[in-house]
């Protein structure tokens, strides 16, 4: 399953991946596109310079999910109304740094559905909290989307 994460600067994209993957947390600044193992990281400034959105919606081809990434504690939304339409993938809502203090998730909740996002999910990555619930979730998205459109692609496609 490749998952692909879109969200502005300091989001908190390279640390969940970090999570994820059980790997020690360590800041790590997205320069450019990345492909890590199973996830496709993306710059913040792909989403705060709408210029590059082109460049998302073709990455995308690359996941088999797509989460939009939004720090709760945070009061600037950077999607736009519906912008999940511009998937084809399945796309999934990740509220992040739900510890802090100056988390807000109510606010943050309701950019990621004004985005579309119907499934949102809620975690930690210092603390480890949602994150299991995150994981098994886009796994059973990716199967339910897989199975409902298993006669629109090849046979070899989700390989």
């Amino acid at each position: 399953m490749i998952i692909m994460l879109i969200g502005p600067s300091a989001a908190g994209k390279p640390t969940l991946i970090q999570r994820l993957n059980d790997e020690e947390l360590k800041y790590d600044k997205t320069q450019a596109v990345e492909y890590v193992g199973d996830f496709i990281d993306t710059p913040g400034e792909y989403v705060q310079q709408r210029g590059y959105w082109g460049s998302l919606t073709i990455t995308s081809h690359d996941a088999d999910i797509i989460g939009f990434v939004q720090d709760s504690s945070s009061e600037d939304c950077w999607f736009s109304g519906g912008i999940n339409t511009k998937f084809e993938k399945p796309v999934v809502g990740i509220l992040t740094k739900i510890d802090r203090e100056d988390s807000n998730p109510k606010q943050g909740r309701s950019y990621l559905e004004l985005a579309g996002c119907s499934t949102i999910f809620s975690v930690s990555s210092y603390t480890g909290e949602g994150i299991e619930e995150l994981s098994l979730g886009m796994q059973a998205m990716v199967e339910q989307y897989k199975k409902s459109n298993s006669k629109r692609y090849a046979d070899d496609y989700f390989d």
